[in-house]
């Protein structure tokens, strides 16, 4: 229970929070509780008097809350209502919202299955349940390449002379010709040994990268009788796999692939020169040492200033580097390390910047970073590679109209979050986030609060909470978009939500409708007031695709944030009467969801008529446009989002065509405005970084970056150390006793000493997870180079459904397909001793699971298993 003094601080905060209007109007509902002589008085005045008639106290504030619910003071009434909550006894969970322990799901409908959207598969691997990926790249089978027929004197040429047409002719590079500033750059780098390569965005470092590839190729194969040469293209994103495979593929003779998430990378390094995967493939292979840092040739990474993967960029290196480590095989010839940047850094002074060049150096074993430094070099790159020619932040001014029915739209829905809080029915738990409404880090403390009913086992609060994000997180998008546009798309998906569910419990009932009632309510008032109010955004959009589509043969390329932005501003411009027969829009989004059903069937069809001009406008997710090369491609709008340095510069290349235009559409001063003027100011510095390293001591930075390379290599050997005993002592003492069980809903799907490993996927291999789940047949299935996604998992209460996970089937292990793996995020381990365990992946479970492996009886108990996942579950009713 409160003290008297907290609860009379509460009533202070409440008098602060009312305006004199709100201080009348709450005083006249008071009515006669008030004597008529006090009822001007100050409200500490009138508090006093409650408290004496009994009417509220420190153990009861119901009376205050109810008052301010019907003068819709919201944010007051969740102000007490948060105070009784916090000083309140545990509330008992009401039976009908109990975690299941049992049960068995039923057979799924004909009429299920067709009436089902379609998603892909569960992303199994660590990097993937953070990232979001693209389609799956589909490698073509391994072709035969031409010998080469080679002497010293050639790479002699390659090394250090002028390459002519019959060199080019001679190593097999045909169908490109390089820059000549391109054949100082790789040139150079040969030179160096190690290096970074600076080069400004668009000027073709995936190209040198290639013919160093080639080179070192040559030399090993020439000089060590037809030794196997393997290296590895890293790229920091997964939607990056496609562009680079093509560029280097522009080089003969190089037999290159990409690794796709879901492909063991082991299975490529015989048959391939050059494999194109993410940082976390190869970590995940050298941890497990069926690839050696000893068999690989070169490594290049691409965007090696890139801090979000800076951290899996020193995982690699410290296999390299980190010799003291037992754990870590000796490496008797390092590989080549070559990194590649286009990105400076942010107004810092020349000792800051030479630090940061230090550091970048020291982290990649290298003594030298190579730029061009001849005039000649200099002016045949802004000659020959082409420049956007209009590049600006194009700001839009907020119309007052708008803007009021925006506000007034906003704050009804905080007031809907609010409510669902406060209400007792809703909120039957009484649970309420830390950070009030419109503090920073509101949504990240309504995740933690879901993540903590979860290990509470509290059904009824995940999935108010699942309701308050979804809301919270649209509320952003009025400034971006149309009101209806908003209210519409959170309609469709409670929609989605709430009806996968077959038996919904009373809570999931009671919220979806009290939704929905206000979604109705607001879109009809929308509909009926027949004003025609239109975010200043589009309008903007309008009128630059307009003017664009006046050019012949024109494309448009426009980046949002959100899935739903591209869907819902493809509708609004087709069906926008300035734009009829002038555009024509197309959507193209990442597979990472569960609404692009249009993605799985035609995402190829999409992008292909595209670039034939069957559509010459396509939105699209920022996560998709990094693979785009669209050579007709003149107009890239960001639609005031820019995720980071990288992005800014992957868009701008996007546009391919002559006199190209770059823009962000954005208010003045907004966030993306100030992160576009800074990632605009870091490519201009690196012009003025290349300068300053020109003009220091090479002497002096190398015995730097040496200096500065021991000191890194002594904290990750100490830091790597830590990690080693730390995994000893859990696969030493932890014993997988315990439950697997749905993270949503505390429905138990199999025992934890049943979880088996296949690479980075992880499944319950035990007869009666199989009656615990409930499966969802795709259409069509994902196919991989050695499995295929025929099918999502979903949890086996009827009451939640939530996806589990992917239905796989092996084609390695055929007898014991398919498997069913677990998106570790969306599953939750109860201990022997009761204790919740919550990870966000599989990798940082306190627990070692065995390998999947043909000599291994996985259940003695039934031979049969596995299910085809088209049969109906043992127990089906």
């Amino acid at each position: 229970m409160p003290s008297d003094i907290e609860f009379r601080q509460l009533l202070l905060d409440v008098e602060n929070d009312l305006t004199d209007e709100e201080h009348k109007r709450f005083v006249f509902l008071l009515g006669d509780d008030i004597p008529r002589r006090q009822r001007d008085a100050p409200l500490v005045v009138i508090f006093t008097t409650l408290i004496d008639l009994g009417r509220i106290s420190e153990r009861d504030c119901s009376y205050l809350m109810k008052i301010f619910e019907k003068l819709k003071l919201l944010t007051v009434a969740y102000r007490i209502a948060q105070f009784e909550a916090r000083f309140a006894p545990p509330v008992k969970v009401p039976e009908d919202i109990q975690p299941i322990e049992n049960g068995r799901n039923n057979s799924i409908t004909p009429d299920e299955l067709v009436n089902d959207f379609l998603t892909d598969g569960v992303i199994i691997s660590d990097i993937e349940q953070t990232s979001s990926p693209d389609s799956p790249v589909i490698n073509e089978p391994v072709t035969p390449i031409t010998t080469l027929s080679l002497k010293n004197s050639d790479l002699e040429i390659f090394e250090n002379d002028i390459w002519s047409d019959e060199f080019l002719q001679k190593i097999n590079v045909k169908n490109i010709r390089p820059y000549e500033y391109q054949r100082v750059l790789v040139q150079s780098s040969i030179q160096a040994g190690n290096t970074i390569i600076c080069l400004r965005a668009g000027g073709g470092k995936t190209l040198v990268a290639a013919l160093l590839f080639k080179y070192y190729l040559i030399k090993k194969t020439t000089s060590e009788n037809d030794k196997k040469f393997l290296a590895f293209f890293i790229v920091p994103r997964r939607a990056m796999l496609k562009e680079q495979l093509e560029k280097l593929k522009q080089v003969g003779n190089l037999r290159v692939v990409t690794c796709d998430e879901h492909i063991d990378v082991t299975q490529y390094t015989d048959n391939y020169d050059i494999i194109i995967c993410t940082p976390q493939r190869l970590l995940n292979c050298l941890k497990a040492k069926t690839i050696l840092v000893s068999n690989i040739d070169l490594l290049c990474f691409d965007d090696c200033h890139d801090s979000v993967t800076r951290n899996q960029y020193i995982g690699i290196m410290q296999y390299i580097m980190c010799k003291n480590i037992d754990d870590i095989p000796p490496v008797d010839s390092p590989p080549i390390i070559i990194g590649l940047t286009a990105i400076g850094v942010q107004s810092l002074s020349s000792s800051q910047i030479i630090r940061s060049l230090t550091d970048l150096c020291a982290i990649f074993n290298c003594l030298r970073i190579t730029t061009l430094s001849e005039k000649e070099n200099e002016e045949e790159l802004e000659r020959c590679v082409t420049r956007i020619s209009d590049d600006e932040i194009i700001y839009v001014d907020k119309q007052d109209k708008y803007e009021t029915l925006r506000k007034a739209i906003e704050k009804e829905l905080k007031d809907l979050i609010l409510y669902l809080f406060i209400n007792k029915d809703t909120n039957p738990l009484r649970i309420f986030p830390e950070k009030r409404f419109d503090e920073n880090g509101y949504d990240q403390n309504l995740e933690l609060l879901k993540q903590s009913e979860q290990k509470n086992q509290h059904f009824s609060s995940v999935l108010l909470l699942n309701y308050t994000l979804h809301i919270y997180r649209h509320l952003r998008a009025l400034t971006d978009l149309t009101p209806h546009m908003v209210l519409s798309d959170l309609k469709d998906q409670f929609e989605m939500m709430y009806k996968s569910r077959e038996h919904p419990i009373n809570i999931d009932t009671l919220i979806y409708n009290h939704c929905h009632d206000v979604f109705e309510k607001k879109l009809k008032e929308i509909e009926d007031s027949e004003q025609i109010l239109t975010n200043s955004k589009l309008e903007k959009l309008v009128e630059l695709l307009k003017n664009h589509a006046k050019n012949t043969n024109s494309r448009a390329l426009i980046l949002v944030e959100k899935i739903f932005y591209a869907k819902k501003i493809c509708e609004f411009l087709e069906n926008h009467s300035d734009l009829k027969n002038i555009v024509k829009p197309c959507w193209l989004v990442s597979q990472n969801s569960a609404s692009n059903v249009k993605l799985n069937r035609s995402q190829k069809t999409t992008l292909e008529e595209f670039q034939t001009g069957v559509y010459n406008v396509m939105i699209s997710t920022d996560v998709v446009q990094a693979g785009l090369n669209i050579p007709q491609c003149s107009l890239v709008l960001r639609y005031d989002f820019v995720p980071d340095s990288i992005g800014t510069v992957q868009a701008r290349v996007r546009a391919r065509a002559t006199d190209c235009k770059y823009g962000l559409i954005t208010t003045k001063d907004s966030p993306n405005h100030i992160k576009e003027r800074d990632s605009r100011q870091c490519e201009q510095n690196l012009k003025n970084i290349l300068e300053i390293w020109k003009g220091i001591s090479l002497n002096d930075f190398q015995q730097g970056v040496l200096q500065t390379k021991e000191s890194f290599i002594q904290k990750w050997e100490e830091s790597l150390l830590n990690t080693i005993t730390l995994q000893i002592n859990i696969s030493e003492s932890t014993e997988l006793t315990g439950d697997v069980l749905c993270r949503a809903c505390g429905y138990i799907l199999g025992e934890l000493g049943k979880v088996r490993q296949y690479e980075n996927a992880y499944f319950i291999s035990e007869q009666d997870f199989y009656n615990r789940i409930e499966e969802k047949i795709f259409n069509q299935p994902r196919i991989f180079a050695r499995s295929s996604d025929i099918g999502k998992a979903l949890c086996g209460n009827k009451s939640c459904r939530t996806q589990l996970g992917c239905i796989k089937k092996l084609n390695d292990y055929p007898e014991i397909s398919p498997i069913y793996p677990l998106k570790c995020a969306s599953i939750k381990i109860k201990s022997e001793t009761g204790e919740m365990i919550l990870k966000t992946k599989w990798s940082q479970m306190p627990f070692k699971f065995p390998k999947l492996s043909k000599n291994v009886d996985i259940n003695n108990d039934d031979d049969d298993i596995f299910y085809d996942a088209s049969d109906s579950l043992p127990g089906d009713s």
